[in-house]
């Protein structure tokens, strides 16, 4: 599934919250524009997509599918209701669809720019954001350290419930090149290209 149909499905799960929109336009026109606005969230992250592997001694790249899932923890401000700077910490676990022996673990940093746009069923915004990335990566019984940086974007949706709680919808595509920094094997780098879908949960203070 592309990054476009996880998208479709995300505009075809709201359009059916539309029986909602009412509260959820309240709570949003209420809420200031005068004063930043701090959020603390946490979500659960589908991600999959493409892994290429590149060795020591062989010319040619290995390309894989790759999925697995993450639990994303971040702070952020938002000003004028409108941009939203945050930084977030994300534990991934990854799998080869060829073979559950092959994995990834690790962590990626982030930080993000958001734009916000107030909308009468749910509000709509776009970010794009960079990424610094720890990951350990074992293939049977041999294994490896990486180290990377990326960057992707992303399309979600901000659902208020309450002026204190908001859901979350968002659609991200990631990119990111991780180098070898230790371990015994030939494998030197790890270059992935993945689509992600997550629901979170958002508290304002």
């Amino acid at each position: 599934m592309s990054f476009r149909n996880h998208l479709a499905v995300l505009a075809l799960f709201l359009g059916s919250q539309a029986a909602f929109g009412q509260s959820h336009s309240l709570v949003d026109r209420n809420r200031s524009s005068e004063t930043a606005n701090v959020f603390l969230f946490q979500s659960v992250d589908g991600e999959f997509g493409k892994v290429e592997k590149s060795y020591k001694n062989q010319p040619e790249a290995v390309t894989q599918t790759w999925r697995g899932y993450g639990i994303r923890n971040g702070v952020g401000i938002e000003l004028f209701k409108f941009t939203q700077f945050s930084f977030s910490h994300t534990l991934l676990n990854l799998r080869s669809r060829d073979t559950s022996l092959e994995n990834m673990r690790g962590s990626k940093l982030s930080g993000e720019i958001t734009f916000a746009f107030s909308a009468p069923i749910t509000n709509i915004q776009f970010g794009l954001g960079v990424i610094a990335s720890q990951m350990d990566y074992q293939n049977f019984e041999k294994s490896g350290a990486y180290v990377g940086t990326g960057h992707y974007y992303n399309m979600g949706f901000n659902y208020f419930v309450s002026q204190m709680f908001s859901l979350q919808f968002i659609g991200k595509h990631s990119t990111i090149r991780h180098t070898a920094s230790g371990g015994s094997l030939d494998l030197q780098e790890i270059n992935s290209s993945t689509d992600s879908l997550s629901f979170g949960l958002a508290i304002w203070i």
